[in-house]
C-alpha cells in the first residue's frame, strides 16, 4: 500500500464532511417533527448515510496509530491537541458573548472549556484524550495475541458486549409489548475501543475485500437502517431504533465503508492528480475544522432558519448550500489557525 495513505486522507476528508451533514438535521427540526412525508424519509436514509463520522475517525486513529508507544514525542501529540481545543475554546467563549450576548461570570467560562461545553460539539475531544492517553497500552495489549484468530475472537467479544446489545436492546419488540430477550449492556459505553481495535487489525492484518463489494454492502446496510427507522418511526417524531456509533450495524455499516475507502490509490491522470494537494490538507486540519464548525453551524444557520427555512420537510433542499458553506468557512479558519499558529 502506498505509504502516503491517499485511502485515509480521503476516508478522513469524508468524515469531516460527514460531520456538518450530520449536523444540519441536528441544526434544522428534523427531530422535532413527525416522519410523515416522502422528503422526511430522505432525510432519514441522508442521516444513515453520514453517521459514520465518527466511527470512521476512531477507525483511521486505530490504522495510523496502530504501534505508538508512550514517550514523550507521543505526550507532546497529546498536548496539541489539548492546545487546539483551548485555542478554540477561547474563540467560541468570545463570539458567544459579544455576538451571542451569552452573560457568564470567568469562573463559569473556565468551568466550562473542563468540562468540554464551551463548545457544543466537543464532546469528542472529551472522548478522544482518554483514547489518545490509552492507545501506547492498547497496542500494548494486542501485540498479546499470539495468532489472528485470537485477535478476530477478542473483536467478536467487543462486538458482543457493545454493539449488539445497543442495536438489539433498542429495536422494538416485534410481537407482543416487550421483548423477553436482551443482551448485558454494562458495557456499551466502550464501543470507542471496537473502533479501534477493528482499524488496528485492519492494518496489521491489510484487510481487503472487492471495491464493489465493500461499497455495495455499505449501501445496502444504510438502506437497512434507514427502513427500521421509517418503518418504526412513520408518522411519530424520531427515535433512533437503530442506535447510535456503537450499534452493531453501524459497525458493520463502518466497516465496510472503511474497507472501500482505505483501498482508493491517488489519482494517475495527471488531469486529477491535483486532488491529493486539498484532500491531504483537510485531512491533517481535521480536529481544527470540527471544533470551529461549532461557530460556522452558528452563523449559517442562524440566518438560514431566519431567512430561507419555511419548513423541513423542504429544508432538505437547501442541504448542499448550507453544509457547503460552514464547511468551507471551517476550512478556511483552520487553514488561518495553521499559517498563524503552528501546532500539528
Amino acid at each position: 500500500m502506498n505509504k502516503n495513505f491517499f485511502g485515509i486522507d480521503l476516508l478522513k476528508t469524508i468524515a469531516i464532511i460527514s460531520v456538518p451533514c450530520v449536523h444540519f438535521l441536528l441544526n434544522t427540526h428534523f427531530y422535532k417533527v413527525p416522519l410523515n412525508s416522502i422528503l422526511l424519509f430522505i432525510q432519514t436514509y441522508y442521516r444513515q448515510v453520514f453517521i459514520v463520522c465518527v466511527p470512521l475517525f476512531i477507525m483511521a486513529t486505530g490504522f495510523l496509530q496502530w504501534k505508538k508507544e508512550w514517550n514523550k514525542k507521543y505526550l507532546r501529540g497529546i498536548l496539541n491537541i489539548v492546545l487546539i481545543y483551548v485555542i478554540y475554546s477561547v474563540v467560541a467563549i468570545f463570539f458567544r458573548i459579544y455576538q451571542f450576548g451569552e452573560a457568564r461570570t470567568i469562573g463559569e467560562w473556565i468551568l466550562m472549556v473542563f468540562k468540554f461545553q464551551a463548545i457544543s460539539y466537543s464532546w469528542y475531544v472529551n472522548m478522544y484524550l482518554g483514547l489518545a492517553i490509552l492507545i501506547p497500552f492498547l497496542n500494548i495489549l494486542w501485540q498479546g495475541f499470539k495468532t489472528k484468530r485470537q485477535f478476530k475472537v477478542f473483536l467478536l467479544v467487543l462486538l458482543f458486549v457493545t454493539g449488539i446489545p445497543m442495536f438489539w436492546n433498542g429495536l422494538p419488540a416485534l410481537f407482543g409489548e416487550s421483548k423477553i430477550v436482551l443482551f448485558p449492556s454494562f458495557w456499551m459505553p466502550i464501543y470507542p475501543l471496537f473502533y479501534y481495535f477493528l482499524g488496528v487489525y485492519i492494518r496489521e492484518y491489510n484487510i481487503t475485500i472487492g471495491k464493489v463489494k465493500s461499497f455495495s454492502l455499505f449501501l445496502l446496510i444504510t438502506i437497512i437502517e434507514g427502513s427500521i427507522l421509517i418503518g418504526f418511526n412513520e408518522g411519530t417524531k424520531f427515535i433512533n431504533f437503530v442506535g447510535g456509533y456503537g450499534s452493531a450495524l453501524i459497525m458493520l455499516q463502518t466497516t465496510f465503508l472503511f474497507l472501500f475507502l482505505y483501498q482508493i490509490q491517488p489519482p494517475k491522470y495527471k488531469l486529477f492528480s491535483w486532488i491529493s494537494v486539498p484532500i491531504r490538507s483537510i485531512s491533517s486540519l481535521t480536529l481544527d475544522i470540527y471544533l470551529v464548525s461549532f461557530l460556522t453551524d452558528q452563523w449559517v444557520y442562524r440566518y438560514f432558519m431566519s431567512n430561507i427555512f419555511v419548513k423541513q420537510d423542504t429544508a432538505i433542499l437547501y442541504a448542499p448550500v448550507v453544509v457547503i458553506s460552514s464547511f468551507c468557512m471551517a476550512y478556511a479558519i483552520s487553514l488561518i489557525r495553521q499559517r498563524f499558529i503552528r501546532i500539528r
